[in-house]
């Protein structure tokens, strides 16, 4: 969707725990042999920080950032793809009240990696109503055993910990979000739930590869890479004719920091080179859930590899499946 009012990326912000080299982890029989060569070189390990207090500092620091009074944020959307540290707690007031004040709405989104990009469009939405002028979109998630196997718990990626935030401004920014649009194909969600039948309490480890061979061994799974891969083109389609540019305009895409090997890359089939991508953060510190897209539009900014008048593509996909997708066009660079 293109807006009726301008909506800009006031900052950007992160903390990242220290790293362990997958050299490191695998010498210490961490890493099954299949997960060894993804090309991730380091992955940020937490040993203390939570999901959600890590999601605090990049927020407060996002925050302090952009100059904006934490009393002007209007709303505050935290993604999560991990436990969160307690259950039937709600993360996002906790974070909302740590970064912004008490009085902020904070409201949790759970749409797997696609979280945080899709609340882009859900704060544009807000804005563009004109129910608040800034909005804060925070990510923090610790993928820490015994509840998951970080290293081996899904194919093509290593889970990293780490905490992002944006904050989004209806008068100010350092980028214009030119669209923002989602998708999906609900028909892929059994890829992570399996033949399973539905449990009455939290299970112990998740086994999200099991989970993937249960169903791919049912009629239901044929031709899924295909409606993955179509749901993705579509959604990305969309934002750039929404946007009125091609993929000769883009300077920048920002991805999931996955990486296949044997198949097709995100960017590979968007149409981009990995140097046009922000792999290297991914290949820096693992794929850090929902974050990875927050964490990417920060580094190209602080590493001033985008300036004024380039765009950005931001594209994100999580299980289940759902899509999201956005142009920014750098206005100017930050000074921090």
């Amino acid at each position: 969707m293109r807006f009726d009012k301008d909506l800009f990326i006031a900052s950007a912000g992160s903390w990242i725990p220290d790293t362990i080299t997958v050299a490191e982890a695998t010498a210490e029989g961490l890493v099954d042999e299949e997960h060894r060569n993804l090309g991730f070189e380091n992955i940020a390990v937490s040993d203390e920080l939570s999901g959600p207090e890590m999601a605090v500092r990049a927020g407060r620091l996002a925050v302090e950032r952009s100059g904006i009074a934490p009393a002007d944020v209007g709303l505050v959307l935290h993604s999560s793809g991990s436990y969160q540290g307690h259950d039937m707690w709600p993360t996002a007031a906790y974070v909302a009240n740590e970064t912004v004040g008490p009085g902020v709405p904070g409201f949790d989104l759970q749409q797997r990696c696609n979280a945080a990009v899709g609340s882009l469009s859900l704060a544009a939405g807000y804005i563009n109503s004109g129910l608040a002028t800034e909005v804060l979109l925070t990510t923090g998630d610790r993928f820490a055993a015994p509840w998951v196997d970080r290293w081996n718990i899904q194919m093509n990626l290593i889970f990293a910990d780490g905490g992002s935030a944006l904050l989004v401004s209806g008068r100010t920014g350092f980028a214009r979000v030119v669209a923002a649009t989602l998708g999906a194909d609900n028909s892929l969600e059994r890829w992570n739930r399996g033949l399973e039948p539905f449990a009455l309490q939290p299970g112990a480890e998740v086994r999200l590869i099991e989970r993937g061979l249960q169903h791919a061994a049912t009629p239901e799974a044929e031709g899924s890479w295909e409606r993955y891969e179509a749901a993705l083109m579509s959604t990305t389609g969309r934002v750039m004719a929404e946007a009125g540019v091609s993929t000769e305009d883009i300077a920048r895409v920002v991805t999931p920091h996955v990486h296949r090997n044997k198949t097709p890359e995100n960017f590979d089939l968007l149409g981009f080179t990995e140097k046009q991508s922000t792999w290297e953060v991914g290949r820096k510190y693992g794929h850090v859930g929902p974050g990875d897209q927050f964490l990417g539009i920060e580094h190209l900014v602080l590493e001033r590899a985008v300036g004024p008048g380039d765009l950005v593509l931001v594209v994100a996909a999580g299980a289940g499946f759902s899509f999201s997708a956005a142009v920014l066009e750098i206005l100017h660079t930050p000074s921090w």
